[in-house]
C-alpha cells in the first residue's frame, strides 16, 4: 500500500493537473499564470532560489495587438512543479527542491552507487525496475544528446544538464500513469507503456527523441 506522503503527493499532483484542465489551460492564459508563479514562490522561499521570486506563467512571454502570443520564450518551470508538489505534499527537507531537475536526479543516481543509501530518493534503471505510485520518471529533453543511468552526471558535470521529469501517479497492468508540469506550456498527464516485464519503454511517450535517464524511486 501507497505511503500516506505518497497519497497526499499523487493528490496534490491530481488537483493542480485539474487546475489546469489537464493541459487545456497554457502556462500565459489568465486563469492559470498567476499558479505558475506559486511554484516559483514556494521554490524562491529556499535561500538557493530566491532570485527566483516574481516569475510566472508570462515571464518571457510576448503578445500581439489582439492578445495572441506573438513569442514564448519562458522560463521552463516543470522541476519548480516538482518541487512544488513535493513541498505541498509534506517532503520537508527530504527532497532536493531546485528550480532544475538535474540537482535531484544527480542526487538520486548517487545514492544508487552507494551500498546503504542515506537518502529517501534513489535513481533505479528502467529496465530492471518497475514503476510504483509516488516515483519520478526523468528523461533527457535535449535531442542531440543521449544521456542515461551511467552517463547522466557526466553531462551535467560538462554543463549539458537538460533533464524532464513526472511524477508517477497511477500502476496499472499495462501502463503506468504519470503528471507532469510545463508539459506541452501546462500540467498534464501522460500514458506510459509497460512491456512483459512491466518495465516502461526506452523514451518519453510523447517525444521519441527525449529518452529515460532513470526512475527515481520515491521511498518516503
Amino acid at each position: 500500500m501507497p505511503s500516506a506522503f505518497v497519497n497526499q503527493l499523487i493528490q496534490v499532483a491530481a488537483d493542480e493537473c485539474a487546475y489546469f484542465g489537464d493541459g487545456a489551460k497554457k502556462e500565459y492564459e489568465s486563469s492559470v499564470f498567476k499558479r505558475v508563479g506559486e511554484y516559483w514562490t514556494k521554490l524562491a522561499k529556499h535561500p538557493p532560489y530566491s532570485s527566483w521570486a516574481g516569475y510566472n506563467g508570462r515571464s518571457g512571454v510576448k503578445f500581439d495587438k489582439n492578445g495572441n502570443v506573438s513569442s514564448n520564450k519562458n522560463q521552463p518551470w516543470s522541476a519548480a512543479f516538482i518541487s512544488y508538489v513535493m513541498s505541498v505534499a509534506g517532503a520537508d527537507k527530504k527532497f532536493s527542491y531546485a528550480p532544475s531537475h538535474s540537482v535531484y536526479i544527480v542526487k538520486a543516481l548517487e545514492q544508487a552507487k552507494k551500498t546503504k543509501p542515506t537518502e529517501e530518493f534513489i535513481a533505479r534503471r528502467h529496465k530492471t525496475y518497475t514503476p510504483k505510485l509516488g516515483d519520478l520518471i526523468a528523461c533527457e529533453r535535449k535531442p542531440s544528446i543521449d544521456p542515461n543511468f551511467d552517463t547522466y552526471k557526466s553531462y551535467v558535470a560538462a554543463g549539458q544538464y537538460e533533464a524532464h521529469c513526472d511524477i508517477v501517479t497511477e500502476v496499472h497492468d499495462k501502463f503506468v500513469i504519470t503528471i507532469g508540469g510545463n508539459v506541452k506550456n501546462s500540467v498534464t498527464r501522460k500514458k506510459w507503456p509497460l512491456d512483459g516485464n512491466k518495465m516502461i519503454g526506452n523514451h518519453d511517450p510523447g517525444s521519441s527523441t527525449s529518452g529515460v535517464i532513470c526512475i527515481i524511486e520515491n521511498g518516503l
